[in-house]
């Protein structure tokens, strides 16, 4: 008796479901014209919207590479690791938490706005003329028609359109040029990205997107290639000041043992040629002074020799393991990509507005 209660509670609970499916369905034909008006405005809307965030083709490339650290330990030194001690430079084989390539640090090197001014202020040969960086972005990106374009309220910038940029240093720059360059800078910025390819490897991705195929390849490989300049740079400062300083000290030796050189040849010729009883010993005190300049020559040539075998050894290797090359990945934007979605979700919100409301008024009689 049991089981037939549970059989029939079942068969009313399955007709009533059936009812309510075919209430609903009615429900639908009832209020169709809401329903049209409903997906009329969820198609507008995504077109409205479509238009709102319409934006020009973009073209996005990436460059994989890797950076292998110059070795800058004593070892690189040889017989120069008291000279290096001598001006500090002992420590420099260890690894340090504030080293500015190391780490997080390395991520905000690149987007730091000094390597973005060297490499905005690179010439770059495109279509087989030189022309800085910055006035090839001004000119192919679409900085002139969005940041400088103007609006019902502002005009466009005409001027910072117009400017081209000379070969200069930054530190040079007059106030207008700061203005357009923090512009360009900011832009960049947001259209580049460093990523490691892999969280465990030191391979990095260095991407870009923008509205020019060829800027987008030509900006990647300029801000790669200032990177490895900079690096090389910071990474030799101290040994290259330290050669500068040696080689001024191998100069003015090469002047003394130039200089009595020509004495002791001019005092060996006197002695010779000459009665003067005081010119072998003259002689033999030049030969010991000239000895002893040569001795210091030659060790000072080693020791120069040495650090230029060290500034090739903390010279940084950029390998590059996947250059960018056209064509590039390209995505387009369209007007009316997403009506369908649109217009399903006005059907789908309309939907659950008339069933709640119907219920609401069943509830209420």
């Amino acid at each position: 008796m049991a089981e037939f209660q549970t059989i029939q509670e079942e068969q009313i609970s399955t007709k009533d479901l059936f009812k309510k499916i075919i209430g609903i369905f009615k429900l639908i034909g009832n209020e169709w014209r809401l329903l049209l008006i409903s997906i009329a405005l969820g198609t507008l809307l995504s077109i409205i919207l479509d238009v709102k965030e319409l934006k020009d083709t973009e073209y996005t490339g990436e460059i994989q590479f890797n950076l292998e650290s110059g070795g800058g330990g004593q070892a690189g030194f040889g017989g120069l690791g008291g000279l290096a001690n001598a001006f500090g430079m002992g420590g420099m084989g260890g690894a340090t938490s504030n080293d500015l390539f190391s780490g997080g640090n390395f991520g905000l090197l690149v987007a730091s706005k000094a390597l973005y001014e060297k490499a905005l202020m690179k010439e770059v040969i495109v279509g087989g003329k030189k022309t800085l960086f910055i006035n090839l972005y001004k000119d192919s990106s679409d900085i002139a028609k969005k940041e400088w374009g103007g609006d019902l309220l502002h005009e466009p910038n005409f001027k910072a359109i117009a400017y081209k940029f000379k070969q200069k240093k930054p530190i040079d720059f007059t106030k207008e040029e700061n203005v357009i360059l923090a512009t360009i800078f900011e832009k960049l910025l947001a259209q580049t990205q460093l990523q490691p390819l892999d969280k465990m490897g030191s391979i990095m991705i260095l991407s870009a997107t923008t509205n020019s195929e060829l800027l987008t390849k030509v900006w990647l490989e300029t801000l790669l290639k200032s990177l490895e300049e900079f690096y090389v740079e910071v990474r030799t400062r101290k040994t290259r000041e330290i050669y500068d300083i040696q080689m001024i000290r191998l100069k003015e030796l090469e002047g003394k043992l130039s200089s009595t050189d020509r004495q002791l040849a001019n005092a060996t010729f006197q002695s010779i040629n000459a009665v003067d009883p005081t010119a072998p010993m003259r002689t033999q005190q030049l030969n010991r002074s000239n000895n002893y300049i040569s001795t210091q020559y030659y060790n000072q040539l080693a020791a120069v020799e040495q650090l230029k075998m060290a500034l090739i050894n903390q010279t940084p290797l950029f390998t590059v393991l996947q250059p960018v090359r056209l064509p590039l990945l390209q995505k387009n934007y369209t007007v009316g990509g997403n009506t369908k979605t649109g217009a399903f979700l006005g059907f789908f919100l309309c939907l659950v507005f008339i069933i709640v409301r119907k219920s609401y008024q069943e509830l209420m009689s």
